[in-house]
């Protein structure tokens, strides 16, 4: 959709709060008015652009956090592998629609993705506090950690990420980046919360 797609121009240039409705309407060759006919405002018009991409997100932590509760249930040693896949199948969706990351990142004052950021730590938080509980149940972890030390590990697990979107890096560096720092983040598991695996 035209529309849309000079929107997406818009609101990378300028930003969700600066972007202009008129500048979108005469760029796409339409009326302000047509333009109203299509969306009630530009907070539908920035969440047409990125509320589907988001939903693919939380889908996809969805699925990989499931893929490692199955590990920890198992006693499998995929369990860190199987982390690693799973950052990495997030810096692809990344790379898939890099545009839509930029606008919910960087673009976005002014919206409900403002503090996307915070919301994906959160995110991170609940899966981290779910993994040691299974882990513990399993006798894997035996030390706990306060909800402050699991905050700064989902802070320091997802860091990567967020700086590729931030800097854009080459996709090939990028991947280099956040497989090294999964692997980083897997050691510091196994040394500080004493998880082991068969």
């Amino acid at each position: 959709m035209i529309i849309l797609k000079n929107a997406k121009k818009e609101f990378l240039e300028f930003g969700f709060e600066k972007a202009s409705m008129r500048s979108i309407a005469k760029k796409s060759g339409v009326t302000a008015g047509a333009l109203y006919k299509h969306f009630a405002g530009k907070e539908e018009m920035f969440n047409a652009l990125a509320e589907p991409v988001y939903k693919k997100l939380l889908s996809l932590f969805d699925k990989y956090t499931d893929s490692v509760m199955d590990d920890i249930e198992a006693n499998s040693d995929e369990l860190f592998d199987d982390s690693v896949k799973g950052t990495t199948g997030v810096l692809k969706l990344i790379y898939e629609h890099f545009d839509e990351f930029q606008l919910m990142f960087n673009c976005s004052a002014g919206t409900r993705f403002e503090h996307i950021r915070e919301k994906i730590v959160e995110i991170e938080e609940v899966s981290t506090k779910e993994f040691l509980i299974k882990a513990e149940e399993n006798g894997l972890a035996p030390t706990r950690l306060s909800d402050t030390e699991i905050h700064i590990f989902a802070t320091m697990s997802l860091t990567p990420l967020f700086e590729v979107i931030t800097h854009g890096y080459p996709y090939e560096e990028a991947v280099k980046i956040v497989e090294l720092m999964s692997r980083a983040q897997n050691y510091a598991w196994e040394k500080i919360v004493n998880l082991k695996v068969n």
